[in-house]
């Protein structure tokens, strides 16, 4: 009995690390880094520079897998200058037309006219199949005034980790005002 359970267990340990092998070629093959993907994958380091850091949005190694991984970037990529710009109209660009019609100028100019966001980092994305959504894990920090923080981290200083979902609207990525965005992670830098 233990002759025919030997012979048996060669190939299909054979057959299953092979199996293994194709499906990773075909994950590599499907996920491969295009090259219109901007920079490289950002990899954490201890070295500290001032704060709120590079105002550049950078993919993690786990984003940037993701095959929306480009427009995710672009559409972050305006969403933080246009704040850091104060440009409210900028912003409008980049958001879907639900969070504009929430979302009055003067409100809006008042709440970031302190307020400088950088290392910012996408951290994961993930595909909403059925509502064609993408959930955003996004890392960042932001600098302003004490009394523009909010009430919960009155900090000068503040690093954030916050999850944007992002719509498709007209062919392009908008981030969308979601329940997920309204528990942000936030700790004094």
């Amino acid at each position: 009995m233990g002759s025919v359970a030997s012979r048996w267990l060669v190939p299909a340990v054979v057959v299953i690390t092979g199996a293994a092998v194709a499906a990773g070629m075909v994950g590599r093959t499907v996920y491969s880094r295009p090259a219109e993907a901007k920079g490289a994958p950002v990899v954490p380091s201890s070295s500290v520079g001032p704060l709120p850091g590079s105002a550049e949005v950078r993919l993690s190694p786990d984003s940037f897998t993701h095959p929306d991984r480009t427009s995710v970037q672009r559409v972050l990529q305006g969403y933080f200058d246009s704040i850091n710009a104060r440009d409210f109209a900028a912003w409008r660009s980049v958001v879907s037309a639900r969070r504009v019609s929430v979302t009055p100028e003067a409100g809006w100019v008042a709440a970031y006219d302190t307020t400088r966001d950088g290392g910012v980092v996408v951290q994961r994305v993930e595909s909403d199949v059925v509502g064609r959504r993408l959930r955003v894990l996004i890392s960042f920090v932001s600098t302003q005034d004490v009394a523009k923080a909010p009430p919960l981290l009155p900090e000068a200083c503040i690093r954030w980790r916050v999850v944007y979902v992002l719509v498709w609207e007209g062919g392009a990525l908008k981030v969308d005002d979601a329940p997920e965005s309204r528990v942000p992670q936030m700790a004094r830098c």
